[in-house]
């Protein structure tokens, strides 16, 4: 059996190199960095995907850059992977397709998170369920206050409803919605008749 020449050799190692390149997540100068900035991450650790790789973000940091540069023509999202203890974080500008430069205008918005409650009259019956999109609380019959235990970061939405009525009971919920602030809601009324 003949040995490949040595200029085969050379050739497969080009090929193979050129193929995976064109695979994208390089660092070639056709594709584009992807970028932002980051406000509010005053503890713990923030972790950010792409949809191709990840960044993790430390404390006090004020920018982030992706690892691998995006194909141009390639679509991108940036989502929160993994969000910092008591800290709720947020991204805007995040998703798009890559144009012929680099995107540095994706903005990461933290803010402390807060508990969400308040107080319950006349339930003296078990069974009542409130809920705040996902998050679920279950009051014990007689009593007369309630937390979630999902916090809400400071700007979020919350909407407090009753997912489920007590047993003989019909609850309302008054100031159940709005946005968090700067401290915790304890005014969500709930009055059960």
């Amino acid at each position: 059996m003949k040995k490949p020449s040595s200029y085969v050799r050379p050739l497969l190692v080009f090929a193979l190199v050129s193929g995976l390149s064109a695979c994208g997540g390089g660092s070639s100068s056709s594709n584009i960095a992807l970028s932002g900035s980051v406000t509010g991450l005053t503890s713990g650790s923030l972790t950010l995907s792409d949809g191709y790789s990840t960044v993790a973000i430390a404390t006090n940091a004020a920018s982030f850059t992706f690892p691998y540069r995006v194909n141009v023509g390639a679509a991108y999202n940036v989502t929160v992977q993994a969000q910092p203890a008591d800290i709720s974080c947020a991204v805007a500008n995040g998703a798009g397709i890559a144009g012929s430069s680099d995107i540095s205008n994706v903005q990461v918005t933290c803010a402390p998170n807060h508990t969400l409650g308040g107080t319950i009259t006349g339930l003296t019956a078990g069974g009542l369920v409130l809920a705040n999109g996902s998050d679920t609380v279950s009051p014990a019959a007689n009593a007369t206050t309630f937390t979630f235990p999902v916090k809400v970061g400071g700007g979020f939405a919350y909407g407090v409803t009753i997912l489920t009525q007590p047993t003989g009971k019909t609850c309302t919920v008054q100031n159940g919605a709005g946005y968090m602030g700067t401290s915790d809601v304890v005014n969500v009324q709930v009055t059960c008749s």
